[in-house]
């Protein structure tokens, strides 16, 4: 997403990093204000739903140690699936 000039100053003077704009995009709520602009912003339950989505992400990673997909890039299809021995 482009970024004015005034958010960029503004990003730097708070500590708001690039990442944390792209966070608050994704997992803010969304709120209509005046002159048809929108507001993203974290609320105590966006933090809790993140967290707790974090924590399901985690559990996966755990269950998928060792699995293995091959992909045909070119037809973007899944050709077959295995666990992976080391």
């Amino acid at each position: 997403m482009k970024k004015s000039l005034h958010s960029i100053i503004r990003c730097k003077q708070r500590g708001i990093k690039e990442t944390n704009i792209e966070l608050i995009l994704a997992l803010g709520t969304k709120n209509r204000k005046p002159g048809g602009v929108f507001e993203y912003f974290i609320s105590k339950k966006d933090k809790q739903l993140a967290v707790q989505f974090l924590k399901q992400c985690i559990q996966q990673l755990d269950r998928l140690v060792g699995k293995a997909i091959i992909v045909d890039s070119e037809k973007e299809i899944v050709i077959t699936a295995y666990h992976k021995t080391t």
